[in-house]
């Protein structure tokens, strides 16, 4: 199983992508976890060399726009799509997306697929898991399974226990992380109200969930890889990376 980080920054970042994640296996089909925000999602794609035709299978963990915003360029570009997210999050997307853009074809083959946000499910020849966490809007990790290989995404969420327990054991924990003690003097304040972990929480957490590597992702524009680093090396033992877009990782 190979992941492939087509964005790895919060919104209003001047060099990287907001949130979406390309995972791939041998006789699997592409899983798009996430989207980026906006219509850089086909430039993404190219960017790591995939073919924005390939993707059809899409889960959308919630409905804020630096994750599910680049829906409308997957709609334009007038191709099949399954697309996956809780009730509430499809009907946010579809709200916004479709009635937005009436005038545009949409492939007769887009399909929507309620799921429950403890939900289990085969998709493309991956094992899926959702579980809730914490954040300001209706939100999902994502645990994916292949062969003995797991690999787990926070998307958005607060330290809570769902998390912890949804990435118990994961080769590679994809987690979110604002910022860094040394790029804000508030002590975390900032990073509660919007309800983003930083770097010493995410580190927290995937220490506790035991996991076998941890990839921070998220982070403020005004933040640093190198103080993220820091901080959460301090606590996280294991391998450890503060990645950029483009970073692939096998498991």
């Amino acid at each position: 199983m190979q992941l492939t980080l087509l964005g790895t920054g919060a919104p209003l970042s001047p060099r990287r992508a907001t949130l979406g994640l390309l995972v791939t296996a041998p006789g699997c089909a592409p899983l798009l976890i996430d989207t980026c925000g906006g219509f850089e999602i086909a430039r993404q794609l190219a960017l790591v060399g995939h073919p924005l035709a390939d993707v059809r299978n899409i889960i959308i963990t919630h409905s804020h726009l630096d994750h599910a915003g680049g829906i409308p360029a997957l709609l334009l570009a007038n191709q099949p799509l399954d697309i996956y997210a809780t009730a509430g999050t499809l009907a946010s997307v579809r709200g916004a997306f479709h009635a937005g853009h009436p005038e545009w074809p949409i492939h007769p083959e887009v399909r929507y697929h309620p799921a429950e946000p403890t939900a289990r499910f085969d998709l493309g020849g991956f094992q899926i898991e959702l579980f809730p966490v914490v954040h300001r809007v209706e939100t999902t990790g994502v645990r994916v399974t292949h062969g003995s290989r797991t690999l787990v995404y926070s998307a958005d969420s607060i330290p809570c226990d769902t998390l912890v327990a949804g990435a118990r054991d994961a080769d590679l924990f994809v987690c979110d992380a604002f910022y860094a003690s040394a790029d804000r003097d508030d002590d975390g304040v900032r990073a509660r109200e919007l309800m983003h972990p930083t770097a010493c929480e995410a580190a927290q957490m995937a220490a506790q969930a035991g996991v076998g590597a941890l990839a921070l992702v998220h982070s403020a524009r005004y933040a640093s890889a190198e103080n993220i680093r820091a901080d959460a090396s301090a606590i996280f033992t294991a391998p450890l990376s503060v990645p950029d877009d483009g970073q692939r990782y096998s498991l």
